[in-house]
């Protein structure tokens, strides 16, 4: 996704709107294994709130790499920063999709 990105105007507006999303999946993550431990049988324990709490320890990690990209100026090392951001991101959308899964298929 950001890889592709050559003009450094578009890559800075693309991590300036991918910023605010990856703190609210972050929140997001953290408010449902909230919900998971609160709700599920008083207090169970399960798989899907680590794995929440995981992602949204990723997506709180993408936040401060794309806040240290946008302040580089050289721009190779915002390249590779842009591709961990990249990898970041998605590893941790697809542990919260995941985790979806394993909810589903533990408490129902």
């Amino acid at each position: 996704m950001l890889k592709h990105v050559k003009d450094p105007k578009e890559a800075r507006d693309t991590l300036l709107a991918l910023m605010p999303t990856c703190g609210t999946l972050a929140g997001i993550g953290v408010g449902l294994a909230g919900m998971i431990k609160s709700g599920a049988g008083g207090g169970t324990t399960t798989v899907a709130d680590d794995i929440l709490l995981v992602s949204a320890l990723g997506f709180l990690f993408a936040c401060y790499l794309i806040f240290f990209a946008l302040r580089q100026t050289r721009t190779s090392v915002t390249a590779r920063m842009m591709k961990l951001i990249d990898v970041v991101f998605l590893v941790s959308l697809t542990l919260i999709v995941f985790s979806g899964f394993v909810v589903v298929y533990e408490l129902m």
